[in-house]
């Protein structure tokens, strides 16, 4: 929900204390946290949250970039959609996107397309690409973008079962080990005038096999995309949303944060606790849910 400036603070005391006595419809406030997030769990979540963002701006530019070519799409070999996939390599001057095909035995991920690009230094980082090139034959990978190709395919399967909606993106980023992953699978609306956040899936993979299973939020939420000011209407200068699968912010909840335009701050109220994701990226933590209460009490008295 984005507000006002006019009625941020109101709507806010109002988010605060629907948060504290409801939740979302089909959620569960489980509240597995009895502590609040540490420094290095925020700082944790900013470093995937931000890489999701990059992942997804790469992503984007590469797309366009291989639109804009006078490659024909269809001189790749396609007789196999199913493995086929877009894949990102991120690192601190730029990207490679991987255009291919898991092979058969998945001893082999072959590359039909590749584009390369570079950061542009922004506040928030913005990518340029070179052009799209068509790899004939198809450019052979058995390194980093096997072992990527890899662990999405492990994970499909997991995300049909968790995750009914369809129009998902995915993204595949470095775990911990030199043979892990974080899958995540979040939806993508359909037209350009909303982003969503929510209904998201991340999967930690190791050594080819399934660690963990984690479902960020259970509903979608929408929001306007506002990128042209409308003269004589409120613009937004802050976001709220109420987290109740757990009592801390999650990765997508900073990726969203970083994608959004207009760019505001966004406030997530847990069911014990409040956070404030800046424009940044960056999380701080506010407190817990009832010292704001107690103090609208003291004030209403």
């Amino acid at each position: 929900m984005a507000l006002p400036e006019s009625s941020t603070r109101l709507l806010f005391i109002l988010a605060v204390s629907l948060a504290a006595t409801t939740a979302a419809p089909g959620q569960t406030a489980k509240g597995t946290s009895k502590a609040p997030a540490s420094q290095a769990e925020l700082a944790a979540i900013e470093e995937r949250g931000e890489k999701l963002y990059l992942y997804e701006i790469a992503l984007s530019a590469s797309l366009q970039a291989l639109q804009q070519s006078n490659i024909k799409t269809g001189s790749a070999n396609d007789g196999d959609r199913e493995n086929f996939s877009s894949l990102v390599q991120l690192d601190q001057r730029g990207f490679r996107t991987a255009f291919g095909r898991l092979g058969g035995e998945q001893h082999c991920y072959f590359i039909d397309f590749l584009v390369e690009g570079k950061w542009q230094n922004t506040p928030n980082k913005t990518a340029s690409t070179g052009k799209a090139v068509f790899l004939s034959p198809p450019k052979e990978d058995q390194s980093t973008f096997l072992a990527m190709a890899r662990a999405l395919s492990l994970v499909k399967e997991d995300k049909e079962a968790l995750l009914p909606y369809k129009n998902h993106h995915y993204a595949v980023l470095p775990g911990k080990s030199a043979d892990s992953f974080y899958v995540y699978f979040y939806p993508r609306p359909k037209d350009k005038d909303s982003y969503f956040l929510g209904h998201d899936l991340r999967v930690q993979v190791e050594a080819n096999k399934v660690k963990e299973r984690r479902v960020m939020h259970r509903t979608i939420l929408s929001f306007p995309n506002k990128t042209k000011k409308n003269e004589g209407r409120l613009q937004p200068v802050m976001g709220v949303h109420s987290a109740v699968v757990d009592e801390l912010p999650e990765d997508t909840d900073v990726m969203h944060v970083l994608l959004r335009k207009p760019a505001t701050n966004e406030m997530v109220i847990t069911k014990t606790y409040l956070y404030e994701i800046e424009k940044s990226g960056r999380i701080k933590y506010r407190g817990p849910i009832k010292s704001f209460l107690k103090g609208r009490k003291e004030k209403a008295n």
